[in-house]
């Protein structure tokens, strides 16, 4: 008896702990889910601020929308004007690559039109020789002995006129200004232009020298007529050689008149050598080779101005 009575104290004493046992983790059980509970509450309320949040930026959206929808039916009366944008854009890009075709057409032609020009000029010196001589051919034949009697007259008076030069060293009153004869030289030419025609004038001076066209000697004698052409043409050069060494802006005009006085006196003096003569094909070249250097360094001290004002 008493044996069950124990047995059954234990069951009751095993049941109460199992049913103490149990009710704590019901009650943790109960404190997780309530504290689950709170915190979905607490996650509900947030979200459905959020909610409200976005339903009032949705509806500012709207809004917005709308004032948009009313912009882009008043601004779509102005799409013309637009359309007229582009349109001038792409006119503008057409005109500038015809402007470029035209640039390039336009520097052909010019280029054309140089060599044309050097044609036309070379003819026109070619014609005014011819004419000359024939002219001259002319004269002789209808004057006869009165033509060498102005020809001899002529000529001393161009001597003398050098001679006058010379000895009172003074520049004729019908000399243009260097300032003056300078513009007029520089109309027409750039810098680098210039430069090219002054070493083609070189190039033909050289030639000159080395084809015996500098002088001309009536003498028979070969090597008399050689001396007398290499004396001449020594005499010649140094003088130009001195004139282009002293070449300033403002002594253009001085040194291309002493240039043709030492022409007519060494001419005038080498007559008596079998009538020697320097060419006036090559005092053209000197003359052209003052002028020509003459208005480089023109544009040099320009440049060195310009540099300076800046």
């Amino acid at each position: 008896m008493l044996y069950i009575l124990g047995a059954i104290i234990i069951v009751l004493v095993v049941i109460i702990f199992w049913q103490s046992q149990r009710r704590r983790e019901l009650s943790a059980s109960i404190q997780s889910l309530q504290s689950n509970l709170d915190r979905t509450r607490s996650n509900l309320a947030s979200d459905e601020l959020e909610s409200n949040e976005l339903e009032h930026q949705l509806a500012v959206l709207r809004i917005e929308l709308g004032s948009l929808k009313g912009r882009l039916e008043t601004l779509q009366h102005y799409q013309h004007i637009l359309d007229v944008e582009q349109y001038v854009l792409e006119r503008r890009q057409q005109v500038e690559m015809f402007v470029e075709m035209v640039k390039s057409e336009a520097e052909n032609t010019r280029e054309q039109c140089k060599q044309q020009v050097e044609k036309v000029r070379d003819f026109l010196a070619e014609h005014e020789q011819k004419t000359k001589a024939k002219m001259l051919k002319t004269a002789q034949d209808q004057l006869g002995a009165f033509y060498n009697l102005v020809e001899e007259r002529q000529q001393l008076e161009q001597v003398m006129t050098a001679l006058y030069h010379k000895i009172e060293n003074q520049t004729p009153a019908f000399q243009l200004p260097a300032q003056q004869l300078l513009d007029d030289l520089i109309e027409g030419y750039g810098y680098s232009d210039a430069a090219q025609h002054l070493q083609q004038v070189r190039h033909k001076i050289q030639d000159a020298v080395k084809n015996q066209e500098v002088a001309h000697c009536a003498f028979v004698d070969e090597q008399r007529r050689l001396a007398a052409v290499t004396l001449l043409t020594q005499a010649f050069n140094s003088k130009a050689d001195l004139y282009l060494a002293q070449l300033t802006e403002q002594n253009l005009a001085e040194s291309l008149q002493a240039l043709q006085d030492d022409f007519t006196l060494l001419n005038h003096y080498a007559a008596a050598f079998g009538h020697a003569k320097i060419l006036d094909s090559y005092l053209t070249l000197r003359q052209e080779e003052l002028k020509f250097a003459a208005l480089l360094l023109a544009f040099k001290q320009e440049s060195i101005l310009s540099d300076a004002t800046n």
